[in-house]
């Protein structure tokens, strides 16, 4: 991703003197496709704290992701604890209505008008999918489930803005169409004439969401923070072991087994889902938190929910992005995602998965 909200030497270290930082150096990273991402640089040698600039949330939302941070990893999860301000911000904290939320506020800096948060420098390396192994997505599991018994206990995670009413609103935008020629319109601006391969992709999208929604189980299941987007890219690895779960931006309370198939459709697809990542991902899942019966049950609805999530969002956030704005990534792997999920069905999907 492109760097949005441009950081010049002089406001990092005005915002690192506000974590008792003196900073040599500001280096944007083009890692991440939604927020705006740098490396800073200690003075006398100390190494480099990583800053984000959040682009999307405001102040409530950035300090409450930072709350629940500092909840996971005190609980042993393997995700950077965002760093405390050292001054007391007492103007920042106020401007926030839940208490729960000033306290998350002692976390966030503000940069160009938005939230800013620091974290220690995890060293690291995302996997090619070449080189994702059982072991490796054995791991992902067990270290997914641990997001979900930490989680489970924290308190102010919002619902996900991914549920079908959500991803409904979004394929309705996209076919939303032009007013004809010289007709006044008091509506928000259409969206513009779609290339034909999307809008073909727009009606196969359209007729799953339907089929999916009206084959939803009559109640929402049981619920629990979820991370909602642990692809390869948020992982982190050093000798062979996790170093850091990174990105909860998209963090919400919602289904475990939702979680658990979005990181199997991140994981565990090449040309199609391998057999050996599937069951070892599920077996490391398992061993540190088993599927309770509801959960089990769900995960061929939830599988596809997954899948018709990402196919969306990867139109609306990445196919129809100016060509060269940043990271793309094609909806069409989705859509073989879909496909795959359904040649297999709810009894395939469960023999694959070995749950």
């Amino acid at each position: 991703m492109a760097i949005l909200t441009p950081l010049s030497l002089a406001d990092a270290r005005r915002i690192g003197a506000l974590y008792g930082l003196e900073i040599a150096d500001v280096r944007g990273l083009l890692a991440g496709s939604v927020n705006s991402n740098f490396a800073l640089t200690l003075a006398d040698g100390r190494g480099q704290v990583f800053l984000r600039v959040y682009e999307e949330q405001q102040l409530g939302a950035a300090s409450r992701e930072a709350r629940m941070l500092e909840h996971l990893a005190a609980g042993g999860v393997a995700t950077p604890q965002p760093l405390r301000r050292r001054d007391a911000a007492p103007s920042d904290a106020a401007s926030v209505s839940e208490g729960a939320a000033s306290e998350g506020a002692a976390f966030i800096a503000e940069h160009a008008g938005k939230p800013v948060a620091l974290f220690p420098w995890v060293g690291g390396a995302s996997l090619c999918q070449a080189r994702v192994t059982p072991d490796a997505t054995r791991r992902v599991g067990a270290a997914l489930a641990r997001v979900h018994l930490v989680g489970a206990s924290f308190e102010g995670a919002n619902a996900s803005r991914f549920d079908l009413d959500g991803l409904d609103q979004r394929l309705r935008g996209l076919r939303s169409p032009a007013p004809a020629a010289g007709a006044k319109s008091t509506a928000p601006a259409p969206a513009p004439a779609l290339p034909p391969d999307v809008a073909a992709a727009v009606d196969e999208l359209t007729g799953r969401l339907e089929r999916i929604r009206a084959a939803a189980p009559r109640t929402p299941g049981p619920q629990t923070l979820i991370h909602g987007d642990l692809f390869r890219d948020n992982v982190l690895w050093e000798a062979g072991e996790i170093s850091a779960l990174l990105d909860f931006e998209s963090a919400s309370r919602g289904s475990a087994a939702f979680d658990l198939a979005v990181t199997m459709l991140a994981w565990c697809f090449g040309d199609d889902l391998d057999p050996d990542l599937v069951s070892a991902l599920a077996s490391g899942y398992t061993a540190v938190r088993p599927l309770s019966t509801e959960e089990r049950d769900r995960l061929f609805h939830e599988s596809v929910i997954a899948a018709l999530r990402f196919s969306i969002t990867r139109i609306t956030d990445f196919e129809l992005r100016p060509k060269g704005s940043g990271v793309y990534k094609d909806f069409r792997r989705f859509l073989a995602r879909q496909r795959t999920l359904e040649r297999l069905g709810p009894e395939g999907l469960l023999a694959l998965l070995g749950v």
